[in-house]
């Protein structure tokens, strides 16, 4: 018995010297610079010197990229068609932070997020034609520079033919509700069964001054054609967070 628990300690001690020498939760940031064109699907231009010399900060981190292309699957929310559309946005912080372009500008942290006004609002992507969509990432800052303005009180809403100004439109259709849940902080991934659409809309519910860094939009490996390769996606419903954003 003495032995066993010798062993056991000196194995926890090996285990706290590897989590020192590797701290997982900061290592894994700085994801390097997706393709620009990758399978026929072009992307929006990722200026980093740019984006970080318009940066205000403010002693936090300062712009990551934002992939075009994850698990072999190209983000439709950063293809070069692809616009943004928001419902309103903070005053008196854009260029230097929280602009409603921000929302799919390709770059993470809290500088290069888009902040809502009042509440209820809605941010949108309008990949430009109707493709296979099946999930969705965003979180409130990718760095965890802040831990405030999270989206707790939200709908996720597709639309294939019309993007509604009102959320309770026809046109439009719920895909995933997550009604008073947990406050999404982190990076996080959202799925939904395969659905044919050209806009995406975070109807948020919750308090003014929610955050959302960056918004990516999935659907497979060739979502924008007419039988999309992706039917045999995974399709369940559950919430996953990435550790890992340099894939």
């Amino acid at each position: 018995m003495v032995k066993l628990t010798s062993f056991c300690y000196q194995v926890c001690l090996l285990l706290i010297a590897v989590l020192l020498v590797c701290p997982l939760a900061t290592a894994l940031h700085e994801p390097k610079k997706g393709p620009t064109e990758w399978r026929g699907y072009k992307f929006k231009k990722q200026d980093i010197k740019k984006a970080t010399d318009e940066c205000d900060a403010g002693g936090k981190p300062g712009p990551e990229y934002v992939p075009t292309v994850r698990d072999g699957e190209p983000n439709l929310a950063l293809l070069e068609q692809a616009k943004h559309k928001v419902l309103n946005t903070i005053v008196g912080h854009c260029p230097k932070r929280h602009c409603d372009h921000y929302l799919n500008d390709g770059f993470y942290n809290n500088c290069r997020s888009w902040i809502m006004g009042a509440a209820p609002s809605w941010a949108q992507i309008d990949i430009g034609e109707v493709g296979n969509i099946n999930r969705i990432i965003f979180g409130s800052d990718h760095s965890q520079g802040f831990a405030d303005r999270t989206c707790m009180d939200f709908d996720i809403l597709v639309a294939e033919n019309k993007a509604a100004e009102k959320s309770n439109a026809a046109t439009w259709k719920m895909v995933y509700e997550h009604k008073k849940g947990d406050p999404v902080r982190e990076t996080t991934e959202f799925t939904f069964k395969d659905v044919q659409a050209r806009w995406v809309r975070i109807d948020i519910r919750g308090a003014a001054g929610a955050r959302i860094d960056e918004l990516e939009i999935y659907g497979g490996s060739n979502p924008l054609a007419v039988d999309p390769v992706s039917k045999l996606t995974t399709t369940w419903s559950e919430i996953k967070t990435y550790p890992d954003y340099s894939r």
